[in-house]
């Protein structure tokens, strides 16, 4: 770990670069280390040598800073990650000074997979939610528990939820391809909320690793417009362009729609 005279309270990790090349982007690379043997976990920057540019170490011992990534928020660039303890959004300015800083609201608790500030200078974010459900039409007990993916727009300045959508009201049991307690958790983990975009159209991409699946929320009435892949699929694939248990699903300025595959076939 980097230890420093004038601010001995900094331990964050050492960073090792292993190779460089002469056609490396130039810019600096953002990383999210844990907390643990080998230094503080924490937000940091290093340049392309693996100098620490900046570091902001965790206010708890528990937990992790998740999704660092630099964002816009009103025409500025900001720096956003989740705090998973105590399951915060923050935003940094580019002076490094915090300027916001939220919670899920309605009594949910705050998941670290999405936090999005959208064109709107609105957060969009996860959340995953257990209710009941009689799942025994896929596997499970009749009085069992479903997690449903949640998605919450937020207000940044007051934490006002502008918009929610809850997956169990528009997607059912049967587009799941989990199994229960397939992930050591109670019930079934049957959607798995993992992106959120802003379509051209500003309404809402949703990844769903579970369904595998991408579904077009209208932003407004919260029904879904379309879903691409999964078993109720609304287009036709092409030979070999399946997919499955997907992780983002960004759509690009040329118009097509970028998905980060974690496993390959069904």
């Amino acid at each position: 770990m980097w230890s420093f005279r004038s601010r001995p309270d900094l331990s964050p990790p050492v960073v090792e670069v292993t190779k460089q090349t002469p056609d490396t982007a130039p810019g600096y690379i953002l990383v999210a280390p844990e907390e643990g043997g080998a230094g503080q976990g924490g937000s940091m920057i290093i340049d392309d040598g693996g100098q620490v540019v900046w570091f902001r170490p965790l206010q708890s011992s528990h937990g992790r800073a998740m999704n660092l990534k630099m964002q816009s928020y009103r025409g500025r660039p900001v720096l956003t990650w989740i705090e998973t303890v105590p399951g915060e959004y923050v935003i940094f300015d580019s002076s490094y000074r915090e300027i916001a800083r939220m919670t899920a609201a309605n009594g949910h608790n705050s998941d670290h997979h999405e936090f999005l500030i959208s064109p709107q200078d609105t957060a969009l974010i996860t959340i995953y939610n257990a209710v009941p459900r009689d799942l025994s039409s896929v596997g499970g007990s009749k009085d069992g528990l479903a997690w449903q993916g949640v998605l919450q727009e937020l207000d940044i300045e007051t934490g006002e939820v502008l918009f929610e959508w809850h997956s169990i009201d528009h997607v059912d049991l049967d587009e799941t391809y989990a199994t229960p307690l397939q992930d050591g958790r109670t019930g079934i983990d049957y959607f798995h909320i993992n992106s959120i975009d802003v379509d051209h159209d500003n309404n809402l991409l949703i990844s769903a690793r579970e369904t595998s699946a991408v579904y077009k929320i209208d932003r407004k009435t919260g029904e879904v417009m379309w879903r691409l892949g999964g078993k109720k699929s609304d287009f036709e694939m092409a030979e070999g362009a399946r997919f499955a248990f997907q992780h983002d699903a960004r759509r690009l300025p040329d118009g097509n729609l970028h998905l980060r595959q974690r496993y390959h076939g069904l």
